[in-house]
C-alpha cells in the first residue's frame, strides 16, 4: 500500500488524550492532558472557514484547520492536536481510502476553540 510522501507532510504536530480531570476548590473542573503520539508528521490546511459562537455574552472567532497525517497514526476525537503551542478541538476524523479500499490517510477537520 503506498504511502503519503514525507514531502508533503511537512510539519509537525502532537496528538494528546485527557488523562485525568477533577474539580478546584472553586468548583470549576480542570482537565490534565497527556502527550499520546508525538512528532507526528502531518500536512495543516487553512480551510478557510471561521465560526462565531456566542459564549457567555462574547462572541469567539474560531478558525477551522484541516489536517492530513499518515494512515497508522491513532487518534479519537476525545483527543486533541497541539500545533506551535496551540491546542485545537477535533471536530472530524475521515479516513481517506485509495482505490483498493484501504486506509490511505486520515483527514482531521479542527477548530481553535480552546
Amino acid at each position: 500500500m503506498p504511502t503519503l510522501p514525507t514531502s508533503l507532510l511537512n510539519e509537525s504536530v502532537t496528538i494528546q488524550s485527557l488523562s485525568g480531570s477533577s474539580v478546584d476548590d472553586r468548583g470549576l473542573s480542570t482537565s490534565t492532558w497527556s502527550d499520546a503520539s508525538t512528532n507526528v508528521q502531518a500536512r495543516i490546511m487553512d480551510s478557510g472557514g471561521v465560526s462565531e459562537v456566542d459564549a457567555d455574552g462574547r462572541t469567539e472567532q474560531n478558525v477551522e484547520f484541516r489536517i492530513y497525517i499518515p494512515a497508522d497514526t491513532t487518534v479519537s476525537m476525545d483527543n486533541r492536536v497541539s500545533y506551535d503551542g496551540v491546542y485545537y478541538n477535533i471536530k472530524n476524523i475521515k479516513n481517506i481510502k485509495d482505490r483498493f479500499g484501504n486506509t490511505f490517510y486520515k483527514e482531521l477537520i479542527m477548530d481553535s476553540g480552546y
